[in-house]
């Protein structure tokens, strides 16, 4: 884990954030689970924050990471222009 990140998981939990309105810290670490699979317990319980991208459908691997990027990115650009 680089130093200073917070690791943060994505997966869809019941206590999981919902990305929508989630604030991404400056330094993170995201994890991401395997294409049919989960993020481990141990490693979820080390993370403060598990959130979810609100969908109806299942998205593989590569789309969740682009839209947390995106998401990430988004936010960041725009609260730097508010």
């Amino acid at each position: 884990m680089p130093h200073d990140c917070t690791p943060i998981a994505v997966e869809i939990t019941d206590n999981a954030m919902d990305l929508t309105t989630f604030v991404h810290p400056e330094r993170a670490c995201y994890i991401f689970g395997p294409e049919n699979g989960s993020v481990s317990p141990e490693i979820l319980k080390n993370c403060p924050y598990t959130v979810r991208i609100p969908t109806t459908m299942s998205l593989n691997l590569g789309m969740t990471v682009n839209i947390v990027m995106y998401d990430r990115l988004a936010k960041m650009t725009r609260s730097r222009y508010s």
